[in-house]
């Protein structure tokens, strides 16, 4: 998912900022129709900033949402455009923020894609739906693997794309060693 250079260093600023409940940065005159608390498990990962280019959903202090050997930050924009984001401020904002926990048909559809390409773990994640909407009526699906210490997320649209996922990492606590997801290497073209 591309986004405008100067949101990613946005996001890079808020990266820092606290463990708090309530949004971070300018928040005033966020209309109340604006969801400004995550549900759970997105809460102890995650939270909502506001920014000048209006309320994204970012890596809370303490974790890092990256895209594996990037250093890419991660963030779900409450404005939802590939490029190009306008100076909205607090005209864009999430109206709806779920989480729900998947499980059977939707949980291996969505797991066997994101885990494409790993070894075998003996252990499955929990597994979660988010589905955000902005006040521009755009939505977006993303699907969370819970593994304790750490997580993976993964975009989807029609249907989930492997070169879309994401680590989020706790900074405090190393990954679960007998449930990390270890990536196999890739095959040279030519078969070389």
């Amino acid at each position: 998912m591309k986004i405008h250079h100067v949101v990613l260093m946005l996001v890079a600023g808020f990266a820092g900022h606290g463990a708090f409940a309530a949004p971070v940065g300018n928040c005033a005159g966020t209309p109340s129709t604006a969801v400004v608390k995550l549900p759970a498990p997105l809460n102890r990962w995650g939270q909502i900033a506001c920014t000048p280019y209006g309320q994204i959903i970012s890596n809370k202090e303490g974790w890092i949402w990256s895209y594996p050997g990037s250093y890419t930050p991660v963030f779900v924009p409450s404005q939802m455009v590939h490029d190009s984001p306008k100076k909205l401020g607090n005209k864009s904002y999430f109206t709806s923020i779920t989480m729900t926990k998947v499980k059977g048909v939707e949980f291996e559809k969505a797991y066997s894609v994101y885990h494409s390409g790993f070894d075998k773990n003996e252990a499955l994640p929990v597994g979660y739906r988010l589905n955000v909407t902005s006040v521009s009526g755009k939505a977006l699906k993303l699907y969370f693997f819970d593994y304790g210490n750490y997580a993976w997320g993964i975009w989807c649209r029609e249907a989930c794309d492997p070169k879309s996922r994401f680590m989020i990492l706790n900074m405090a606590k190393r990954p679960n060693k007998a449930l990390q997801p270890t990536a196999q290497p890739l095959a040279r073209p030519g078969g070389g």
